[in-house]
């Protein structure tokens, strides 16, 4: 698959999961307003749609049906993820919203299995085992910047909330540029975009990616340069939210500029994912 739409499709999903898992899964559960999961959800929410989106035109171009696994699963946890938004925001029981976000939660890691399978024909079940664990160090690295900074934001709505959420999510961040250099480590076994194909169907994956992606090991660099900003910024995060007070909003634009630079190294890794 040389579509760069189906990077976009592999991007969003694991920044949907990611940030899924963080939201149902983290000590903030029941210490924060509801409001939280309300505004958190509907992001994963419109995340898996996105992904589910921009899956549809590569899929239609595959003839196994791993695909459309994929997006079956990608919408099913879009769908779930949304319901269980709805669910706080009438206010019924919050026990059945976390349900339904534990639910979508899995529904959408499940989606991992098909994703990394329709690179199944080129490496084998090596290659599913390898694409699952991509999409899954991927998913830790957008999740927790995505969370981080919503959560920094949500500071300014419960002023007294204790800061050791925000430093609990600061460490995480910590452990999310780990993963996210393996997710580039990962990718380096993979070839450059174009490098495998022949004939016209080089010309057409040559005039799909930039050039500088198709360089040996160029998306390799990239990833690990903007990873040392990411890794800078993840220090800056954890004394910041250890101060608490105002330090909090000044992390939370750490966050920012986090947000920004975590879906390029991303994108540098899972250039070469398919």
């Amino acid at each position: 698959m040389t579509s760069p739409a189906a990077v976009l499709a592999v991007v969003l999903a694991t920044a949907a999961v990611g940030s899924s898992v963080l939201l149902w899964f983290a000590p903030t559960w029941g210490r924060v307003r509801h409001g939280y999961e309300i505004l958190t959800g509907a992001t994963v929410a419109f995340l898996g749609w996105g992904a589910w989106a921009s899956l549809r035109a590569p899929v239609d171009g595959l003839a196994a049906g791993d695909g459309e696994l994929a997006r079956t699963l990608l919408l099913a946890f879009t769908l779930t993820s949304l319901a269980a938004v709805v669910v706080l925001a009438v206010r019924l029981p919050a026990v059945i919203a976390r349900g339904l976000g534990v639910v979508a939660t899995l529904t959408g890691i499940a989606a991992f299995v098909p994703i990394a399978m329709i690179r199944a024909d080129r490496d084998g079940a090596g290659g599913v085992v390898q694409g699952v664990a991509e999409l899954s160090l991927g998913a830790f690295l957008l999740g927790a910047i995505w969370v981080g900074m919503i959560l920094g934001h949500w500071y300014l709505v419960e002023r007294r909330l204790s800061n050791r959420y925000m430093v609990w999510m600061a460490w995480a961040n910590v452990a999310a540029i780990a993963a996210g250099a393996a997710s580039v480590l990962l990718s380096w076994r993979n070839p450059a975009p174009c490098e495998a194909l022949s004939g016209a169907e080089f010309e057409q994956c040559a005039m799909t990616f930039a050039p500088i992606l198709r360089i040996g090991s160029m998306t390799v660099i990239l990833g690990f340069g903007v990873l040392s900003l990411l890794a800078l910024i993840a220090g800056f995060n954890v004394k910041l939210a250890r101060e608490g007070g105002r330090s909090i909003q000044a992390s939370t634009g750490m966050f920012y500029l986090a947000v920004i630079l975590a879906p390029a190294v991303e994108f540098a890794a899972k250039v070469r994912f398919f």
